[in-house]
């Protein structure tokens, strides 16, 4: 089981510091030198103060930074630990430019860039001009269209949410380098995109050793491919688990636990968002600390 971790480019304007260039770029080659299979990044734009949100505080806004523009600067920044986002929030960018930056990124990580995609929060909608309803039915077109470009380099899609007409991406990657597709889902509708186009499914676990939630969606992920007559071999399984390596919450063995339990169940990736003080600091000790919990497993 690979074992990547999330870096946080979440910040307030009063601590912007912590998510300097310079700190991320140190935590992904320090997660690449303690042996960590890939880094990934998340895709959000802002938070109000006191609104909706897990980065979401009382007092003030939150930021994030760009994920793209990280994104391809780690892979510029690392030699071997590929480089992902641990889904990109569909309905913030079109499709057929979705295709051009992960494309784009994938030349930069040398074929070690892999693209996840999710339906994605909508508390910020309004501050990009995006519609927050429907948001399965935009997620399943955008999915569409990006699958065909990456893979075939042209889709012609006329959607109700999204279109993409006589679309192509002339400098797609080659076969061998295409960026694989991670398709989040956590219900019926969702599951179906991820086995008709992932190459990966995704999937959130609740740090929870007694938790039923990663065995019901691994049985969905199974009842989806028989039902779409897809073999369960082909699609990858991957989580996306908040861990306490620092034991920061007296909770480290129950990550370990859970970790162990995804294990059983075949995942083949899981990418862990580890607790930490939220200083850069502590955030270096934690991706070691991680690393260590990893070869527990």
């Amino acid at each position: 089981m690979r074992f990547g971790v999330a870096l946080d480019l979440h910040a307030p304007a009063t601590q912007a510091r912590e998510v300097a260039w310079q700190n991320l770029r140190d935590q992904a080659l320090e997660a690449e030198r303690v042996g960590l299979d890939i880094v990934v990044v998340p895709d959000h734009l802002a938070y109000r103060a006191g609104g909706e949100g897990d980065y979401a505080i009382q007092g003030q806004p939150v930021g994030a930074r760009e994920s793209f523009a990280v994104a391809a600067a780690l892979a510029a920044s690392t030699t071997t630990i590929d480089v992902g986002h641990s889904m990109v929030n569909a309905p913030y960018r079109t499709p057929a430019m979705l295709a051009h930056l992960a494309a784009t990124v994938t030349d930069v990580a040398g074929g070690r860039y892999s693209l996840g995609i999710g339906v994605g929060n909508s508390f910020d909608y309004d501050q990009l001009g995006v519609a927050a309803d429907q948001r399965v039915a935009r997620f399943e077109e955008c999915v569409e269209i990006v699958c065909g470009m990456l893979t075939t380099g042209s889709v012609d899609v006329m959607g109700n949410h999204w279109s993409a007409s006589r679309a192509e991406l002339v400098l797609r990657p080659s076969p061998d380098c295409r960026p694989p597709i991670v398709v989040a889902a956590g219900g019926p509708r969702t599951m179906r995109t991820a086995v008709r186009f992932g190459d990966s499914w995704n999937g959130w676990c609740p740090t929870d050793p007694a938790s039923s939630v990663p065995t019901d969606l691994v049985r969905l992920l199974g009842d989806t491919c028989e039902q779409l007559g897809r073999d369960p071999v082909e699609i990858g399984r991957t989580f996306d688990l908040g861990v306490d390596p620092l034991d920061l919450r007296g909770k480290r063995n129950q990550s370990l636990k859970v970790l162990a339990r995804l294990a059983d169940l075949g995942a083949d990736e899981v990418r862990c968002y580890p607790a930490s003080t939220g200083t850069h600091a502590a955030k270096m000790e934690a991706i070691v600390a991680l690393a260590e919990l990893a070869r527990e497993v």
